[in-house]
């Protein structure tokens, strides 16, 4: 039973990789036995991800990847398919949010928030299709937002793109499944990340204390509450699973 849940020898990439969510993903799955491609605009800081998993006996390159651009797509599979001669698992963590109410968004930021969270995770995907089709099959992990089904204010061009894709990520799913490639989303709820939290330290405080009202455990996640998920999504315990979206949010959808 445990073998079903091991990722061990596994090659997998993480996209945002060097902060917040997509950090703790990539050393979570690291810890637990895959080699990891650490994937995110700042090479430096991507670097120290990769090195603190080497430092820790695990297997880890780094690789400057923007998602937004398509031939950073590729430099980015070719790298990994030079360094370890497979992928197995790609998760798409990689995203931009820019708050503003609707009449404040503007053409060029919607497009921004278009590029970054939609077309560039669906195109990645599409040019990394063959490589986990290979040796029977593999596993795409997206990240998606609970604001996809619960909007909210101040954020909505967000969340309606991160709802398009977890619709789209249900039609690759079903198209992709007799290939042997899963494509599974999780939710998380309010994640203790810079990307939501005001820097300002009493508007802070405010919004960490009102988030964590909304949920059972009356906390934020940590980045380090998803690892446990992903891993499963990506590991052969979740073989029959595909086109679901698994929530990681504290009770809060109850």
């Amino acid at each position: 039973m445990t073998d079903r849940f091991s990722i061990h020898g596994r090659v997998a990439i993480v996209t945002g990789a060097s902060r917040g969510i997509g950090r703790a993903l990539a050393t979570g799955f690291a810890e637990a036995g895959a080699a990891v491609v650490c994937a995110a605009r700042t090479l430096d800081a991507c670097d120290e991800v990769a090195a603190e998993i080497r430092d820790g006996g695990g297997d880890a390159i780094a690789v400057r990847f923007d998602i937004a651009d398509r031939d950073a797509h590729r430099a980015l599979l070719e790298a990994t398919h030079q360094r370890y001669g497979r992928l197995d698992v790609l998760v798409n963590n990689a995203g931009a949010l820019k708050p503003h109410v609707t009449v404040k968004v503007t053409e060029a930021e919607l497009d921004r928030l278009y590029e970054v969270n939609l077309k560039g995770p669906l195109f990645l995907s599409v040019a990394a299709l063959d490589a986990l089709a290979a040796d029977g099959g593999g596993a795409i992990v997206n990240i998606g937002a609970l604001c996809a089904t619960q909007p909210m204010e101040g954020i909505g061009a967000y969340c309606a793109i991160k709802a398009a894709f977890g619709n789209w990520s249900i039609t690759m799913a079903r198209e992709w499944a007799s290939r042997g490639v899963r494509v599974n989303t999780l939710v998380p709820g309010s994640v203790a990340t810079d990307m939501i939290l005001p820097v300002d330290p009493e508007r802070r405080a405010a919004f960490v204390a009102e988030l964590a009202e909304q949920n059972l455990f009356k906390r934020l996640a940590t980045p380090d509450d998803l690892v446990g998920t992903a891993i499963f999504l990506a590991s052969d315990a979740s073989s029959f699973m595909t086109g679901r979206s698994v929530y990681v949010d504290g009770g809060l959808m109850h």
